[in-house]
């Protein structure tokens, strides 16, 4: 798998992630801006999420702020570790599903488990060029990035379908824990219709968003809730606690009876 510089959840390292709620605007299609500040060198483990992120990296000791890298994030379907050096900042816009193709441009399955970086994110979207000016601060990168997103968003003539907005809903409202079939029958439509719905919207096979629907719930369920495994696996959907033992390690390489430090990203309907 490529590297990747999406710090959508980190393992080990101190990173100073934050998210900004404040400026979350659903509607334009941004379901999270965030930012982070390395303190050491070192690797940080991401874990699939669902979500495609239009990110500036820069070297955050500097003022102003002179190189900037656009990346672009695709759907993942399992973790991967990203090597990080000491200083290196990030500020990032999160994209609701279902708005990847309409800010980009892109179809979000053609970017499957692999991310665009630097002249390779330029090439697919030049627009973002612009964005990758020098800056004063982090600031001005995060407002950037959330300007961008409200033109792209402003100019496109692409509307998201509303059956589209509804079986997404329903993935979200069961975090994942509705059958395919079952949500087909909610809609009246067909299997197949649920999963070409999922696959234009998010990149991903409906059972595999799903899965990683679930796999957050639990990760939250155990973490902040403090549930035993046996109970965060029952409460999350999976059909043992094996079973959910299979898809921590292939998700995020982890156990859920010894979870490392985890920042865990923000996941709305």
């Amino acid at each position: 798998m490529p590297v990747s510089v999406a710090l959508q959840a980190q393992m080990t390292l101190s990173s100073r992630y934050a998210e900004r709620p404040e400026l979350t605007d659903l509607n334009a299609g941004i379901e999270s801006v965030w930012s982070s500040l390395s303190d050491r060198s070192g690797e940080y483990r991401v874990l699939p999420d669902g979500r495609c992120d239009i990110i500036l990296r820069f070297q955050g000791g500097e003022r102003p702020i002179r190189e900037v890298t656009a990346v672009v994030t695709g759907p993942a379907t399992g973790y991967y570790d990203v090597p990080i050096v000491s200083g290196m900042g990030f500020a990032g816009v999160r994209l609701r599903p279902g708005s990847f193709f309409k800010i980009l441009g892109l179809e979000p399955a053609s970017l499957r488990d692999r991310n665009l970086v630097g002249d390779a994110a330029l090439g697919a979207c030049p627009e973002l060029a612009a964005i990758c000016l020098p800056a004063v601060c982090r600031e001005e990168l995060l407002n950037r990035l959330i300007g961008f997103v409200h033109r792209r968003n402003a100019q496109s003539n692409y509307r998201l379908p509303p059956r589209t907005r509804e079986v997404l809903g329903a993935f979200h409202a069961s975090s994942g824990r509705l059958r395919i079939g079952e949500i087909a029958r909610m809609h009246d439509i067909a299997d197949r219709t649920v999963r070409r719905i999922m696959i234009e919207a998010t990149g991903l096979p409906p059972k595999a968003f799903a899965q990683i629907l679930q796999f957050h719930r639990a990760l939250r369920l155990l973490r902040d809730h403090h549930l035993s495994p046996a109970d965060a696996a029952l409460e999350a959907g999976f059909s043992d606690q094996p079973h959910m033992n299979r898809v921590f390690r292939r998700l995020g390489g982890i156990s859920p009876t010894r979870l490392p430090d985890l920042t865990l990203v923000t996941i709305r309907d």
